[in-house]
């Protein structure tokens, strides 16, 4: 097995674990949420700190999921333009995208990255009923985006091996003699 397919092959399995524990943060926040509204109908309870943890488990769950997301299509995305476009502009169109989407995630990249090591040497807390530090809430931030740019990275890879293709295909077709020319 080459290298890069050994590292591709981590990358999912990575990628796919992270997105179990998303689903796991999602199970567990409706059952925490559940009980909590059980408790306080039935029982006049309530603990104020679960709503806060859920929050928290939105910002995760959001950001271990989304490169697995990518890899498998899962985002939105405006088809009805696309879908008009013969192969040669929709991939041009795919290629130009995710380059943009490259360069914006660099720029959050960085950003996130900035704003977390600000939060962490600055022992900075969240003014709630926990009161955690919130650095290691938001470090889920740049990791996330670092792993959706790998994947749009790979994206791009193959939307550059699509676009080889075309041009070897179009240039074989241009090679070959027209019905008029026979």
């Amino acid at each position: 097995m080459k290298v890069a397919e050994r590292a591709w092959a981590i990358f999912d399995k990575t990628i796919t674990v992270l997105m179990v524990l998303a689903a796991t943060l999602v199970i567990f926040d409706a059952l925490a949420v559940s009980i909590n509204v059980l408790l306080r109908y039935f029982l006049g309870i309530t603990y104020n700190g679960l709503f806060e943890l859920t929050e928290y488990s939105l910002l995760w769950m959001t950001f271990l999921a989304t490169a697995w997301l990518l890899k498998n299509d899962g985002h939105i995305r405006v088809d009805l333009l696309v879908d008009r476009l013969n192969p040669r502009q929709k991939v041009i169109t795919n290629i130009t995208t995710t380059i943009v989407c490259e360069i914006l995630l660099i720029i959050l990249i960085w950003y996130s990255i900035k704003v977390t090591l600000h939060d962490y040497q600055g022992c900075i807390t969240i003014a709630t009923i926990l009161q955690p530090p919130k650095w290691p809430i938001e470090i889920i931030i740049p990791i996330g985006y670092l792993l959706l740019f790998i994947e749009l990275l790979r994206k791009t890879y193959g939307y550059l091996t699509s676009w080889k293709a075309l041009s070897k295909g179009e240039q074989k077709q241009s090679d070959s003699p027209s019905e008029g020319e026979l």
